[in-house]
């Protein structure tokens, strides 16, 4: 393990590619939300249309998923490529073209995301989860600048421009990843392994529900907050979406904070602390209250919700290594937010009340708590020194 003052490097690389990439990979994540309204009257889409395209996106992103852990080296630089791709095709592709840029994109997120997850979480078991919240700091910085970066780019009639600029950065990050590919380059690791064998279902079935559930909770905060304050606080559209935008910089300040002094604090003390004041911030939310009382609500739920991710993907890693079956994890993880908000959303309906239904999200965040105190009673994992060769 390096000291504090040696400068971080990963699979023989320098961090900054990897740094660099992950907040561009933020970025396009959500991007397709911003650009949506200018899509669809480009291309006259209906919503069903619209759907179609979120739905390529995370097809493409469940592949690259289940691939980049087999193939981590690889993933990381033909990923940012397919991430320039998708967005290279967008300013000149009609609807067919564009659902497979959506595709492209999204195959290049689950590569790139999934593989940096890995390499960083491996690389200094050590420093795990203070490296992995910093990673996914800088990832929620890219998206949470990319609606303000869109809007200054439609703005000034600039959107062409802006995609074709993140093509280019996709590009370059994949030029600077490149030398991973190098066969001189595959190095044998002294990092202690998890054995295939040692992936026991239990935990796959337990750590794919906790990031099922936070995953799909955290997107069905962000996605019904702004309709929540619309409805419930008379706010604006223009208005309600501060609190959209309050609870994204709540995630990436508290992961900001909170990656200063992990090494110095439990990293599962951090993750329950964290749990229970997102707990506690969805509560508040279930009843009437002011707009200020509201509007702490959903910062103490994001800055709640900010070590949850990195932390649960920390302690994975720390129970199966490399194992190359830990891609299926993050492969379905991501399901839960195609599944969770529309349960709120059917609650809603179905009890009049979005208010009640902010249940489902409250019940998603209460169930991984539970599902933490179990899996840090499982034994500690059998990790043994092996020489293996990187992907």
């Amino acid at each position: 393990m390096p000291s504090r003052f040696t400068a971080l490097r990963f699979e023989s690389l320098p961090a900054a590619p990897f740094y660099f990439g992950f907040m561009l990979t933020g970025l396009a994540t959500v991007i397709l939300g911003p650009i949506l309204p200018s899509l669809s009257a480009r291309w006259t889409l209906s919503d069903i249309q619209a759907g179609y395209l979120f739905t390529a996106q995370f097809s493409g992103s469940t592949l690259g998923a289940l691939v980049s852990s087999h193939h981590r080296r690889q993933s990381l630089v033909f990923g940012y490529t397919s991430i320039a791709a998708g967005l290279f095709v967008l300013p000149f592709a009609g609807y067919i073209l564009g659902l497979a840029a959506f595709f492209l994109l999204g195959l290049g997120l689950g590569l790139s995301i999934t593989a940096t997850n890995l390499i960083v979480g491996t690389e200094y078991p050590d420093r795990r989860g203070s490296l992995l919240t910093q990673a996914n700091f800088l990832w929620g910085l890219g998206a949470v600048s990319c609606p303000q970066l869109v809007a200054f780019a439609e703005h000034h009639g600039a959107l062409r421009f802006l995609l074709l600029t993140l093509t280019l950065a996709a590009l370059a990050t994949s030029a600077a990843l490149s030398p991973l590919l190098r066969p001189d380059r595959i190095r044998k690791q002294d990092e202690p392994q998890a054995d295939d064998q040692a992936f026991q279902l239990r935990i796959f079935i337990l750590f794919s529900l906790i990031l099922f559930l936070y995953v799909g909770g955290e997107t069905a905060i962000s996605g019904w907050i702004t309709t929540y304050a619309h409805r419930f606080l008379h706010l604006s559209p223009a208005q309600s979406s501060i609190f959209v935008s309050a609870f994204w910089l709540a995630i990436v300040a508290g992961r900001g904070v909170i990656s200063a002094f992990l090494g110095r604090v439990s990293e599962l003390l951090v993750l329950i602390i964290g749990l229970v004041a997102a707990i506690l911030g969805i509560s508040v939310l279930l009843r009437p209250h002011t707009l200020s009382t509201s509007l702490a609500a959903i910062l103490i739920a994001g800055f709640g919700c900010s070590p949850v991710f990195p932390l649960v993907v920390s302690r994975l890693i720390a129970r199966v290594g490399r194992s190359r079956h830990a891609g299926w994890v993050f492969a379905i993880c991501g399901s839960g937010g195609a599944v969770i908000p529309w349960m709120t959303g059917l609650l809603s309906v179905h009890m009049n009340s979005l208010r009640l239904a902010f249940i489902v999200p409250f019940s998603a965040i209460s169930t991984i708590l539970l599902l933490v105190f179990i899996e840090s009673a499982l034994p500690a994992p059998r990790l043994r020194k092996t020489a293996v060769h990187s992907s």
